[in-house]
């Protein structure tokens, strides 16, 4: 399947129904969100729901974190949650498929 056809049909329909539907988009960093974030906002009301326990070191994880609210305060009008790190929740769901 082309997803990215049905995106665009997707927002064609969005378009002809004059209506801003809401979308709660998963972001992990900057880089990996800044073309999806950048193509739905004219058609979305968005919120960015930041989550990303599996990054170490944590300063690490606030880098990450801090470039994605500069994109977001750059690109305008989306809405931010920021989930709290929890690395040690992570690594316990983790333990045993490190190979």
């Amino acid at each position: 399947m082309n997803y990215n056809k049905v995106m665009l049909e997707m927002i064609d329909k969005i378009k002809s129904s004059g209506e801003t539907p809401k979308l709660l988009l998963h972001s992990c960093c900057a880089p990996c969100s800044s073309h999806v974030i950048s193509t739905l906002t004219p058609y979305f009301d968005i919120t960015i729901l930041y989550y990303n326990p599996n990054i170490e070191p944590k300063e690490e994880y606030e880098k990450r974190k801090s470039e994605q609210i500069r994109l977001i305060k750059e690109l305008g009008n989306i809405d931010y949650i920021d989930s709290d790190y929890d690395n040690a929740s992570f690594l316990k769901v983790a333990k045993g498929y490190e190979e």
